[in-house]
């Protein structure tokens, strides 16, 4: 049990990592496009959310956290989301600084992060409440992982967009 939360604890720092060295994407870059629509393989899916590609290669959306716009990088190898610590402040999640404990192994030491319960996120059309996230130090970018990816319905990529079936 513990050696799957190291390995996916790992992975998350490696996406950290990754995120702080990658640039941020341009202001005026395309975020999302939601419609309501019939999924075409009957499977029900109410909503249909297309995120564009931009121009830093990856896709970036603006979810709604505790009922404020946030941005991420939607990252399906994240298993959870993960927070700035700025934007856990703005968003009026406190975290004591005696909670932030190692969490995930990054190529320069332990990545240290701090375990949180976001009141409600919603993206597009489907909300989610109390959702499972982490508040991660020195982290560049939010991420949206798998702790909602995973609910919604099917997660595809088309070409330069991401198509995300809820």
């Amino acid at each position: 049990m513990y050696r799957l939360l190291a390995i996916a604890l790992s992975a998350i720092g490696l996406m950290a990592l990754l995120a702080v060295a990658i640039p941020r994407p341009d202001a005026d870059a395309p975020v999302v496009a939601a419609s309501a629509a019939a999924d075409s393989d009957g499977a029900g899916n109410a909503y249909v959310t297309v995120i564009r590609r931009d121009s830093s290669g990856q896709f970036h959306t603006t979810a709604l956290v505790n009922g404020q716009d946030t941005r991420f990088l939607v990252d399906t190898g994240a298993d959870m989301v993960a927070l700035t610590e700025e934007d856990a402040e703005a968003l009026g999640i406190s975290v004591d600084p005696d909670s932030f404990v190692p969490m995930l192994q990054t190529a320069s030491g332990p990545g240290y992060g701090a375990r949180v319960t976001l009141d409600s996120l919603a993206l597009g059309e489907t909300e989610f409440t109390q959702v499972p996230a982490v508040v991660v130090r020195g982290l560049g970018v939010n991420l949206l992982g798998q702790s909602v990816l995973g609910k919604l319905g099917k997660v595809e990529l088309q070409g330069d967009e991401m198509v995300i079936r809820h």
